[in-house]
């Protein structure tokens, strides 16, 4: 089991991440779309897409409030898979899906670097756990 403060920080930062993830993702996808003429996903399809990673939010916030780290591991193991097949399924090369992350996690911080004073944390706690979730997150989608 994780200590009890770093089980708290990823909760504050899964309820901070709720309320801003729908934008992150909305962010994304309106990328994917300004990108999809250059890889040969069509506007529509690039929506698409968004909508099913967006589906996927319920899941990377329990990986986040997961509080022991071998059952936060497979939940995070299982999401990036499900994010490979969906990116897969649409035919979005890998360089452009590492481009997605990056911009999802950018947006992420940002959003949520905003609104850190409304929890009990300092927005560089926060950071720092949204950093590690990213780096967790990029190194398993990297390398699958």
């Amino acid at each position: 089991m994780d200590d009890e403060a770093a089980t708290k920080r990823r909760i504050a930062l899964a309820k901070l991440f709720d309320q801003v993830a729908m934008e992150m993702v909305d962010r994304v996808v309106s990328e994917a779309v300004r990108a999809s003429t250059f890889f040969g996903l069509r506007g529509s399809a690039a929506r698409r897409y968004g909508e099913r990673i967006r589906a996927l939010l319920p899941v990377a916030l329990d990986v986040l409030t997961e509080p022991t780290a071998a059952a936060r591991d497979q939940k995070l193991d299982d999401l990036v898979s499900s994010v490979r097949k969906i990116s897969e399924e649409h035919h979005v090369p890998r360089i452009i899906e590492r481009g997605l992350v990056s911009i999802a996690f950018g947006a992420a911080r940002h959003l949520v670097r905003e609104r850190a004073a409304s929890t009990d944390f300092a927005a560089d706690d926060l950071d720092e756990e949204l950093n590690g979730y990213r780096r967790a997150f990029e190194e398993r989608l990297f390398r699958s």
